[in-house]
């Protein structure tokens, strides 16, 4: 049992990636991982699958690191390892330390490491394990204050008046005159 093939992936888009910090939200130690959306992963599916049926034999049920998504025709493999993987960039140089970019959703991997197989306690299935990541596309977070472009024929708020902020005492919308009038009316 515990077969362990290497594989590397096709390139993909990062979805929920974890890899410059452990996701610690179900594990107190940590796991890095990342799921990647794959147009063209024939190849990789098949090798999970083989390595499967030869682990476990064509009639045994077993789960797989990956799933269809139908909406957009794309595979997405799911990976994930207990240890910091490597991080290349695209040209194959290691990346250490301030080198390594915050890896956001959308960034554009390769992923690499072992397709293993595991059984514990009745559960069959084939894992990826996660030990290298090589960076096409950095996508990095931040706050966007930018805001949106303008649209004709939209709503448009009501310009404030200065002396609302100059004044310093607070400024009742007609809105809230109106409620608080309507609820003195009842009472």
């Amino acid at each position: 049992m515990g077969q362990r093939v290497k594989f590397v992936s096709p390139q993909g888009v990062a979805v929920y990636p974890h890899l410059n910090k452990p996701d610690t939200q179900f594990n107190p130690d940590g796991v890095f991982k990342t799921e990647l959306a794959i147009e063209n992963c024939e190849a990789l599916v098949d090798a999970c699958n083989n390595l499967a049926v030869e682990e476990f034999g064509s009639k045994a049920k077993f789960r797989m690191p990956f799933r269809y998504d139908e909406e957009t025709g794309n595979t997405v493999l799911k990976v994930k390892s207990k240890y910091a993987p490597k991080i290349f960039d695209s040209q194959g140089q290691i990346m250490v330390g301030d080198q390594i970019p915050n890896l956001w959703g959308g960034s554009t991997l390769k992923v690499g490491g072992f397709i293993t197989t595991y059984s514990v306690s009745g559960s069959k299935g084939v894992s990826l394990q996660l030990s290298k990541v090589q960076v096409m596309n950095p996508v990095s977070g931040g706050s966007d204050e930018e805001g949106f472009d303008s649209v004709d024929g939209g709503f448009v708020a009501q310009e404030i008046p200065e002396e609302a902020f100059d004044d310093g005492e607070k400024q009742e919308s007609p809105m809230v005159q109106q409620a608080e009038t309507a609820a003195a009316d009842r009472f």
